[in-house]
């Protein structure tokens, strides 16, 4: 009888996040019933109840076939779910270094932000991935945006003892600063 009412509440809970099947196929990595729903006219950019799109799950699991695939059939690189997450936020967060490149090659914002105010930049320097955290100041992050606590991705790196991605970072913010207070004064000319 217990292992009925687990079963019951597993059913019940699985059915809350409101997926479409496109999304389905996509945790489980189904490349070829993807492609085939793809190819059927599934919506790429629905979107369950949390606001996710299929890219954002692609982009979870890490799966660069799929992410290609969504984002070669127009899925929207920069949707923000409920909570303002991004594709490459997620990917960033997981660690999925070729599927940050994929997003960005995609035209993907770099400094878009989440309900806390946090970049894909903050939680690739949580996470200490120092390749991420290039890849996304190469593309134009800002390494000085602040979260809603104030913290720039270096200061959220120190916190988490990613002591070479938060001295990456203090070099980044340090260029940052020279470039736009050159850009400026040139503007006041």
């Amino acid at each position: 009888m217990r292992y009925l009412i687990s079963l019951v509440l597993l059913l019940a809970l699985a059915g809350c996040d409101k997926n479409t099947p496109l999304m389905d196929k996509i945790m489980h990595e189904d490349v070829a019933a993807t492609k085939d729903l793809v190819d059927g006219g599934a919506e790429i950019n629905a979107r369950n109840a949390y606001g996710w799109t299929a890219l954002m799950h692609a982009a979870r699991v890490g799966h660069e076939e799929l992410v290609t695939l969504l984002l070669n059939h127009g899925a929207d690189v920069d949707a923000q779910s409920d909570d303002g997450w991004t594709a490459l936020m997620r990917a960033a967060v997981k660690g999925h270094e070729g599927i940050v490149r994929i997003l960005l090659k995609h035209g993907a914002k770099v400094d878009l932000r989440d309900k806390g105010q946090a970049t894909a930049l903050h939680w690739a320097a949580r996470k200490g991935n120092i390749v991420i955290v290039k890849a996304l100041l190469d593309a134009g992050a800002d390494p000085t945006v602040k979260d809603d606590h104030g913290q720039t991705p270096m200061l959220v790196a120190m916190g988490e003892g990613n002591n070479d991605v938060a001295m990456m970072l203090r070099r980044a913010e340090k260029a940052w600063g020279k470039t736009h207070e050159l850009g400026s004064a040139a503007q006041s000319d």
